[in-house]
């Protein structure tokens, strides 16, 4: 696997509403782009450099693992998800769960390294 770059980690969190006024009123982030009915958010610095911080509204259906103040999670982007996700298996990762699709936006697979961190890859399927 060939990783372009490192642009995101998220968290977890019990309250999206809660957590998006949190980071943007009292850490001072300002929004990217967000998606309330996905329950995501992406959030950066007011100079708009550096990695942005995501926030994920808590699923207890979805097989990722991160519990709400467990974690952030790394995602590192690759050119080709289903390459990826074989070069990992390969190496002995653990795929958890299925990839998923934000339709026009990204494609995403869950991860776990030796020691059970969780990493994310994804694949920009904005065309961007």
């Amino acid at each position: 696997m060939k990783c372009q770059s490192i642009d995101l980690v998220w968290i977890t969190v019990k309250d999206f509403k809660k957590a998006l006024k949190f980071y943007t009123e009292v850490a001072g982030l300002k929004v990217a782009q967000a998606n309330e009915e996905w329950g995501w958010a992406e959030l950066e610095g007011h100079a708009g450099k550096g990695m942005r911080l995501g926030i994920a509204q808590h699923r207890p259906d979805q097989k990722e693992g991160v519990q709400p103040g467990q974690n952030g999670v790394v995602t590192l982007t690759v050119d080709n998800i289903d390459q990826a996700r074989q070069d990992l298996a390969k190496q002995g990762a653990k795929l958890v769960g299925d990839v998923l699709e934000v339709p026009g936006h990204v494609k995403m697979q869950t991860v776990q390294d030796n020691d059970g961190n969780t990493f994310q890859i994804v694949e920009d399927i904005s065309g961007g």
